[in-house]
């Protein structure tokens, strides 16, 4: 159990049963409570106290995947309509929805990539068991 503190009015701290600490370890503890005093993200999260990205922050990771297989989805459609109807205004739909699902599928490599690099500069075991230097 944690040992009851007590704070006056020129913010010391008194800590009950716990040794004391020095000169310089308090305006240490003091530069880093200022320093996290000053972090605005840090106090807002704090302050409310609940998820980050609120009851939707599952979907935020997903919704490039997402539109990258409506888009393939789209542009197979199109494609056996193309084929069937023959009309220009088809291929040019074609065109669009593919040229967008592969900017979408760049996305999604280059997010898989970033992971993967900082998977490796934290020294953890990286996402995929393919080592990249035999590729």
């Amino acid at each position: 159990m944690p040992a009851p503190s007590r704070i006056n009015s020129s913010e010391e701290v008194f800590t009950v049963g716990a040794p004391s600490l020095t000169p310089q370890e308090i305006r240490r503890l003091a530069e880093i409570e200022r320093g996290l005093g000053e972090d605005k993200v840090l106090a807002r999260r704090l302050r409310t106290m609940r998820d980050p990205g609120g009851p939707a922050a599952w979907a935020r990771p997903r919704r490039l995947a997402l539109g990258v297989v409506l888009g393939t989805l789209t542009t197979l459609t199109l494609l056996g309509l193309d084929i069937v109807f023959r009309q220009p205004y088809l291929t040019w739909a074609i065109a669009v929805v593919w040229l967008f699902t592969v900017a979408g599928l760049v996305g999604l490599v280059v997010r898989a990539c970033r992971r993967w690099e900082a998977a490796e500069r934290a020294g953890l075991k990286t996402p995929w068991p393919i080592d990249p230097s035999q590729v």
